[in-house]
């Protein structure tokens, strides 16, 4: 069987959740820090999926191995390798197929619903899910979709959610891989706290922490729906 790789492109957001789900289906994966390792042949692996980061897609004076994610993920489109894109992950797809990414007119942090386009209720990787998806936001940041791409999911606030690119590429604005653990440092951890201070109120962020209890069991539940499909579409499950 081959593995899984996991691009993970900062320190705090780790396949987590994912990974998990990996764990207890035993599917073997490698985790890649794409900003100290260099990259594999993507060939040698069944399905690829990059994580979440702060860092701006374009931003290739001050992240240069970016350049070599976005060429890696070509490859990946190319040679039909099923791919999940999250938040960053999901904006380097957009970039190296040539689709802009920009700043957001607003930040979008927290819980939120997306909604899944008709095309998004068909798709397998939504398969289960109730014609929504219940998700954690932490971005400034937004693609448009690459030539020939399907949307997927959409929001009010931003019209692109989630897109497939080819048969089995896809690209997720939002997070599924935040477990209790990662959420404590993301909403807990002083420096970063110190930085989402200067993007959304401090009374935002106490109620963001206040409805975790409530909120991220359905997170959890239409992530683990959500990553099971991608499990089926790599022909794991």
């Amino acid at each position: 069987m081959k593995r899984v790789l996991a691009l993970q492109n900062y320190w705090d957001d780790s396949p987590g959740y994912l990974g998990e789900i990996m764990e207890e289906y035993s599917i073997p994966y490698d985790t890649i820090k794409v900003d100290e390792d260099p990259l594999p042949d993507p060939t040698k692996y069944s399905a690829i999926i990059s994580l979440g980061g702060p860092q701006n897609a374009n931003a290739h004076d001050k992240y240069p191995y970016l350049l070599q994610e976005k060429e890696f993920l070509r490859v990946v489109v190319q040679q039909d390798i099923p791919y999940l894109g999250i938040c960053l992950g999901a904006q380097l797809l957009a970039s190296a197929l040539k689709a802009p990414v920009i700043r957001h007119h607003t930040s979008e942090i927290g819980f939120f619903d997306v909604q899944l386009t008709n095309e998004g209720k068909h798709d397998p990787l939504f398969q289960g899910l109730p014609g929504y998806q219940h998700v954690i936001h932490w971005h400034e940041d937004i693609f448009e979709l690459p030539p020939g791409a399907v949307k997927l999911a959409s929001s009010e606030i931003t019209p692109n959610q989630a897109f497939r690119v080819g048969r089995r590429a896809y690209a997720l604005q939002y997070h599924i891989e935040v477990t209790p653990a990662m959420f404590d440092i993301w909403f807990g951890q002083d420096d970063l706290m110190q930085n989402m201070n200067q993007v959304i109120p401090q009374h935002e962020l106490n109620l963001i922490k206040q409805d975790f209890a409530t909120r991220y069991p359905l997170y959890r539940e239409h992530s683990r729906i959500l990553f099971k499909n991608f499990l089926k579409i790599s022909e794991y499950l």
